[in-house]
């Protein structure tokens, strides 16, 4: 009775080790995901403010946020979409850079798992420089 209660706990130990190792791992993988396609959304809307983005990398970039980003960074996400468009009324600078910091700050909300992340978080507007070579 010992042994089969030992053998029990022996392999019930060992699935739950092995539940837990593979939903850290999971959890892990889409975090890189996330920042990867993240970090390529930033990227592709400095692009499109610098070289009007005729390739469609925003676009791209757009549609794989919204597979992967959180319900906060969608919904974000839809009205710096919907401010920024060409057929929008035009915002303020001051506006825009406003959507784009909460959609920056529920980005990385969903990165780290915490709002605490963003105590103190400054308003942000984009900056970059144009590739050598490239013109407007």
């Amino acid at each position: 009775m010992v042994a089969i209660v030992g053998a029990l706990v022996a392999v019930l130990t060992a699935v739950i080790t092995n539940y837990l190792t593979k939903r850290s791992q999971l959890k892990f993988e889409e975090r890189k995901l996330k920042e990867e396609y993240y970090t390529n959304y930033v990227k592709a809307i400095s692009n499109n403010v610098l070289m009007k983005d005729e390739d469609g990398e925003l676009d791209d970039a757009q549609n794989r946020l919204i597979l992967v980003g959180s319900a906060e960074v969608v919904r974000i996400l839809m009205q710096f979409h919907d401010a920024a468009k060409k057929s929008a009324q035009p915002i303020s600078g001051e506006e825009h850079n406003k959507i784009l910091t909460n959609l920056i700050k529920a980005m990385r909300a969903d990165l780290y798992g915490t709002k605490k992340i963003n105590d103190d978080y400054p308003t942000v507007h984009l900056s970059g420089s144009r590739p050598k070579g490239k013109k407007q």
